[in-house]
């Protein structure tokens, strides 16, 4: 299975490439003015725009209290587009777009150094109707940035075979994905490296010494913002999603073995929205709709490279080993992983998948063509292929019911017709029994208003949004999803309870350092800072549970002056979460120790404010604690 690179670009390839760009474009972009976001992230940028702290060390608030669950690469990009075009959520989803759009064209480049111009230009088309990609390009969760600088480093790493320094820039990019996800950038290093081992020339002491440098290069950038916010001197922001404010444990810990082993903050709901570890999860009703479409074929391609590897040139086995290693290494990670797990993790196989499926589809059009010993090979590819396509569709029936049985019926006729040696109706109905599927769910995907409580956790497809209301309410509680939904719904809205709220905690207490504190981290703080410049401290990070403040430290911000006001929100009593009037916790998850005696402290120390001193609304905005001298 040997594919050669062609070099030159001609005009016809340029249009091709550049119509695949648009297509990719306008489906990230597509009411690019009407979008929702993660508001946790969001709320995130906000703070970065506001506060050179927030900014570097990736602060959930401006007030300094508390960092995201994630380092910061990916906001820096986001906060950069924010100071551009000021703070909206099309100037972040713009950002993300961009990134998108240009993960396709270096997709293109690298696939089309190995396997020429005619897999890149299938292998950039496949990739752009991947449906968990144009899902998380939609949003803006981290792992859009992440997919791209793994191709930057995959790009290197072609160009390495060649000129070995370019080995050294591959490790670069790798290490600024740990910046971006942490060790979710590290799976495509076996990959990575294969490809340049079994590639490139010299002594195999020589290219593993190579290997080596590029790894140390991959550490020193990966380790070197960790470093620099384990080492710093002055007061920083606590870590987020840690128990002790340790960056090495967000990266190794919460980031790291809690994702694959469980345990830790939002286990049971994060494990739940992926289904079950096991050998068939990337094929299960939350996940195969979003990534499965073409990984049968991806993986079949790859098996049949490597029966036929002996004897193969270096430069045609670089591909094979990259793509192949890249997505035999992320499919075992995401198929076992038994901690938290989101099915948008997956857009990581994407470019893997897209490229390995191109790279056997156009191997199989060349066999069938020559009349080979595999020509049966390309109507066994597209009859798979469509018979997945199938059974994903039939996952939802009520959604264009046509469109399966059209796959079905368009499958057929490709296999008929290449059995005929009809080249020309094979390919047209092949390609479109294969694409037709995924790419229904791209356009639902772009087409459909986008809830927030489906921005936390984002999805393509017609049945994403209903999938994890009904994974948050089977393992929170009817009532405990119900508060969450409405609170979701209200996430990017401050209401005029908490404006009421707000605006008498500024009246009352106008030289704090904290304006505000609200309990419950981003269940009660995110309309604050999304849409406020106001000081407001969401206590207790992410979910409320960090130690961010301690119940001690809180009193001694209120003793110093820093603190007066704090605010328990009402939909985060709703949930079951505290026991606002007795300071006690009333189902609070076993993670939520420090929360609930920090609510304990409140309510001993601080005194209720009634909602009919600080106006009509105020008591929609929850119970409001005046600790001024009380402490």
């Amino acid at each position: 299975m040997t594919l050669t690179a062609e070099v030159r670009t001609g005009r016809g390839e340029r249009i091709a490439v550049g119509a695949v760009l648009v297509v990719a474009a306008v489906a990230w972009s597509w009411a690019l003015g009407d979008r929702t976001l993660q508001p946790y992230y969001a709320a995130a940028v906000h703070s970065m725009s506001q506060s050179v702290s927030a900014f570097f060390f990736a602060g959930f608030d401006p007030a300094g209290v508390v960092t995201v669950d994630k380092p910061p690469l990916a906001f820096w990009t986001q906060t950069l587009g924010v100071a551009v075009f000021g703070f909206h959520p099309w100037a972040i989803a713009l950002v993300q777009a961009v990134e998108g759009v240009a993960a396709v064209f270096v997709l293109h480049r690298v696939v089309r150094r190995w396997a020429g111009p005619s897999t890149a230009l299938l292998a950039a088309g496949l990739f752009a109707l991947t449906p968990v990609t144009a899902a998380v390009n939609r949003d803006n969760l981290p792992d859009t940035l992440l997919v791209l600088l793994l191709l930057l480093a995959a790009y290197c790493v072609t160009r390495a075979v060649a000129a070995p320094r370019w080995l050294l820039w591959a490790g670069v990019f790798v290490g600024l994905g740990f910046l971006t996800k942490m060790l979710a950038a590290w799976i495509v290093l076996p990959g990575l490296a294969l490809a340049y081992f079994v590639a490139a020339p010299g002594s195999r002491g020589g290219r593993l010494a190579r290997l080596a440098a590029a790894g140390a290069v991959t550490l020193v950038v990966s380790l070197s913002w960790p470093v620099v916010v384990s080492l710093w001197p002055g007061v920083r922001p606590f870590v987020g999603s840690t128990t002790d404010g340790s960056v090495w444990q967000l990266a190794f810990g919460y980031n790291g073995l809690t994702r694959l082993v469980g345990g830790g903050f939002g286990a049971t709901v994060g494990t739940a929205l992926g289904g079950g570890p096991g050998p068939l999860r990337l094929f299960d009703s939350e996940v195969g709709g979003q990534i499965a479409w073409l990984l049968p074929l991806a993986l079949g391609s790859l098996a049949v490279a490597a029966c036929r590897a002996r004897g193969a040139v270096p430069s045609a086995k670089v591909g094979w080993a990259l793509w192949g290693g890249w997505l035999v290494v992320g499919v075992a990670v995401f198929s076992f992983t038994g901690g938290i797990f989101h099915p948008y993790y997956t857009a990581e196989l994407a470019p893997a998948i897209a490229a390995l499926a191109a790279a056997g589809l156009v191997t199989a059009w060349r066999w069938h063509r020559s009349a080979a010993a595999g020509r049966f090979a390309l109507p066994a590819a597209v009859a798979g292929t469509a018979a997945l396509a199938y059974v994903l569709l039939s996952r939802t029936p009520d959604w264009l019911p046509w469109l399966r049985f059209t796959v079905l019926a368009l499958g057929l006729l490709a296999v008929v017709a290449a059995l005929m040696r009809a080249s020309r109706v094979a390919v047209v109905t092949g390609l479109a029994a294969i694409v037709a599927g995924p790419a229904a769910f791209v356009v639902e995907t772009a087409s459909r208003p986008v809830s927030v409580l489906e921005s936390a956790d984002p999805g393509a497809g017609p049945s994403s949004a209903a999938a994890l209301s009904t994974v948050v309410a089977v393992n929170t509680g009817a009532a405990a999803e119900a508060g969450y939904i409405r609170f979701m719904d209200s996430a990017y809205r401050l209401g005029t309870g908490q404006r009421e709220v707000l605006a008498y905690a500024v009246a009352q207490a106008p030289s704090t350092a904290i304006t505000l504190a609200v309990e419950g981290g981003t269940y009660g703080a995110d309309p604050f800072l999304l849409n406020t410049e106001a000081r407001v401290a969401p206590l207790g990070g992410y979910l409320g549970f960090d130690p961010a403040p301690s119940a001690a430290e809180l009193q001694t911000w209120v003793s110093a002056g820093k603190l007066r006001f704090v605010l328990l929100p009402r939909v985060f009593v709703e949930m079951g979460h505290a026991g606002a009037a007795s300071g006690a916790a009333s189902g609070a998850p076993g993670d939520a120790v420090e929360l609930t005696r920090r609510i304990g402290w409140e309510a001993k120390h601080c005194r209720p404010v009634p909602p009919t001193r600080i106006g009509p609304d105020a008591a929609t905005a929850g119970l409001l604690f005046d600790c001024a001298g009380l402490a």
